[in-house]
């Protein structure tokens, strides 16, 4: 009896320490994209006006980049500074900040 008990008592230990990977990946995933979500604007900022060489690598190979939700002015800046890379950018849902101070989106690309 004692030689069926531990393999079981193995494997209830290993089904555990998967479990609490398993656990530990999700928490780490959803945490990180609430940092994603929370500093959303900055990260496709950073990412237009200060590409890293990986980046540029993958533009020069064809690969176009997506910009969500950037100001109108980010938008321009990109556009006046990075004049040669402009076929490899995409941007959708543009803001573009009102004289009241609203803010409208584009809807489209």
């Amino acid at each position: 009896m004692k030689t069926q008990a531990q393999p079981i008592k193995s494997m209830t230990s290993t089904i555990n320490v998967s479990y609490q990977r398993i656990v530990a990946v999700v928490a780490l995933a959803a945490g990180l994209g609430q940092a994603a979500a929370a500093d959303e604007g900055g990260y496709y900022r950073n990412a237009l006006l200060n590409p890293s060489e990986a980046v540029l690598l993958a533009e020069n190979r064809g690969r176009v980049t997506i910009f969500d939700g950037l100001e109108e002015d980010i938008v321009d800046r990109a556009l006046d500074e990075q004049f040669e890379r402009i076929g490899h950018m995409m941007f959708i849902r543009t803001r573009h900040v009102q004289q009241d101070g609203a803010v409208e989106s584009d809807d489209d690309c």
